[in-house]
């Protein structure tokens, strides 16, 4: 049975489309479409449920028959396939199309995306869901049609009486559960979009440091995240550049698709990259750590530090967990900051450790313009005092985080602690480093997080 369908002009695309998705692909060539959509669609087999116009289709024939489309095969999945260029926006703002895939995607990255939308038109009641077919014979193995001129082509595999009893037994129906919900919203989720951002519009580039472990930097990150999200709804991205052992993807209870290491070899393209985020439910987007240690190797500075810059022209702030200390990746994410938010506890290596940090950060002449030193885990017991701490390691502490176990509570919850509890002191804490930088960041109920409401 027909699946997906391209519309392109391309033979070489259609080459590789057909590689990937066999005999479930129809095609046809663009020159239909010189005889308008309706003859175009008069070539048309099967019924289709994810159809893919491009490349080599203008704006105006995209458009027409994308349209005719949605009128004869209601809840048809749209993917215009089209490099980036700057007319881009003018194409999704003109036509109802589900998403943008540039040709030069790799393989890996098409059919995710394919697969992706069909799962989102399923969890939406858009299309029915489908079983799973077995993969058909190479296409060089199947007798195909006669591809006389302009004919169609493909499919004919379904044509054998074989492959029709080879189709898998209709699953028993099962009633909806909670983990369906999940499911559907996580690919709901999935398909949200980052905000575009005004050309009027200051990114920042915000660097999370410290010079060394366990001071509760990926704590302030993620609260740090979730609080501009409050302001800047979908123009906040979290990166998780704790290149071996990051865990933001744990701490916010996130199970996601792809890591630092797609997004980072992604390049420059921006709709690639847009499908490679995982969202957030607080309105903000993540790029996690890669899964394993070993993937770290493939993730050099110099392509972190680009994906900073990229990412500074979508989002309305990047936040940044760095490794502990000044490793080259750390290095990578400072060059790059407008704002460095540097985090410490009371604890006399701790503070003399951060000392030698700002030395050297101002010696390699990176230290960010704008800085911001949190002092966590602030205890009276411990035997030191504010300025004690100040003395130490020669700077102004700015924001005084108390120990807190609704900090490890929330955690575990896999919630910010921000939207977790808003009333406890480490909560507040948190909330003024976020005001530091976006002074209209201020607590609402509306804002308290949904998990927490249901409590």
């Amino acid at each position: 049975m027909t699946r997906y369908l391209l519309i392109s002009r391309s033979a070489e695309y259609e080459t590789r489309l057909r590689r990937l998705l066999r005999a479930k692909l129809e095609a046809l060539p663009g020159e239909y479409l010189a005889f308008g959509p309706d003859e175009t669609l008069a070539q048309l087999r099967g019924t289709p449920r994810v159809a893919l116009l491009g490349p080599l289709l203008n704006f105006t024939e995209s458009k027409a028959i994308a349209a005719a489309l949605q009128e004869r095969h209601p809840g048809i999945g749209l993917i215009v396939v089209r490099e980036q260029r700057s007319d881009l926006e003018d194409w999704v703002d003109g036509m109802a199309i589900h998403a943008v895939l540039s040709p030069e995607a790799t393989d890996q990255t098409t059919v995710d995306l394919i697969n992706r939308l069909e799962e989102w038109l399923v969890t939406h009641g858009k299309l029915p869901p489908v079983d799973d077919e077995p993969d058909e014979a190479p296409e060089e193995e199947t007798p195909g049609p006669e591809a006389t001129g302009l004919g169609a082509f493909g499919l004919d595999a379904l044509d054998d009486d074989d492959a029709l009893l080879d189709e898998p037994e209709e699953p028993e129906a099962e009633e909806d559960s909670p983990e369906d919900d999940e499911d559907a919203e996580d690919a709901e989720d999935r398909w949200i979009l980052p905000v575009p951002l005004d050309d009027d519009i200051r990114s920042e580039v915000i660097a999370v440091v410290a010079p060394k472990g366990g001071q509760g930097k990926t704590t302030t990150a993620i609260n740090l995240a979730t609080g501009l999200a409050e302001v800047a709804p979908n123009s906040v991205v979290l990166v998780d550049a704790d290149v071996q052992f990051g865990d933001i993807a744990h701490a916010l209870n996130l199970d996601p698709h792809y890591s630092l290491a797609d997004v980072a070899s992604a390049g420059d393209d921006e709709m690639a990259l847009k499908a490679l985020f995982t969202h957030h439910e607080d309105d903000f987007f993540v790029v996690p750590a890669p899964p394993s240690p070993e993937l770290a190797d493939d993730i050099d500075a110099a392509a972190l530090g680009a994906m900073l810059r990229n990412l500074a022209t979508m989002f309305r702030y990047v936040i940044v967990d760095t490794t502990p200390g000044l490793g080259e990746h750390a290095l990578a994410a400072l060059e790059n900051a407008t704002d460095g938010v540097f985090v410490t506890n009371m604890t006399v290596p701790s503070l003399r450790a951060l000392r030698k940090e700002f030395e050297l950060l101002l010696d390699l002449d990176i230290l960010p313009s704008n800085r911001h030193v949190v002092m966590n885990f602030m205890d009276k017991s411990g035997g030191l005092l504010q300025k004690d701490a100040e003395e130490i390691m020669g700077a102004k502490v700015d924001v005084l985080v108390p120990r807190s176990g609704a900090v490890v509570f929330a955690s575990n919850q896999g919630v910010p602690v921000i939207h977790h509890d808003v009333r406890d002191p480490a909560a507040k804490a948190l909330r003024e480093l976020v005001q530091r930088i976006e002074p209209s960041a201020a607590p609402s109920r509306r804002r308290i997080h949904r998990k927490a409401r249901t409590q």
